[in-house]
């Protein structure tokens, strides 16, 4: 009788799947570089909290933190956010393509990427 009140008592104590992802949203970025001869940055990150990535609902940007600009998602006139998609093969990571308005943000550059609520800070842009 003891044993199995112990298991239950675990099992009632135990951390259920939902109560061990964070709270707070958040941005991880897995990769950040210069792509297309320079014109554009690419992002790859998974998003953290219990909100889930949506493109179409979350505002996107990035920050130079040298200077204070943002640089927008690109966006095409006619097909609309088509720099953002998922990552094949990789569960929960996304890419996006930010525009790099005349070459501002060079390799070893820091940028803050925002992404819906979450931000990361002094992401270092690479080759």
């Amino acid at each position: 009788m003891i044993p199995v009140f112990a298991l239950c008592l675990l099992a009632a104590c135990s951390a259920r799947k939902e109560a061990t992802r964070p709270l707070t949203p958040g941005v991880e970025v897995v990769q950040c570089t210069l792509a297309s001869n320079r014109e554009f940055v690419g992002v790859l990150f998974r998003t953290t909290g219990p909100e889930r990535y949506d493109p179409e609902r979350m505002e996107a940007y990035l920050i130079d933190e040298a200077t204070g600009e943002k640089y927008p998602v690109v966006r095409l006139q006619r097909i609309g956010r088509i720099a953002e998609f998922t990552t094949p093969g990789e569960k929960g990571v996304h890419h996006v393509m930010f525009r790099n308005r005349e070459g501002k943000l060079k390799v070893g550059s820091y940028v803050t990427v925002v992404i819906g609520p979450g931000r990361q800070e002094r992401v270092l842009i690479g080759e």
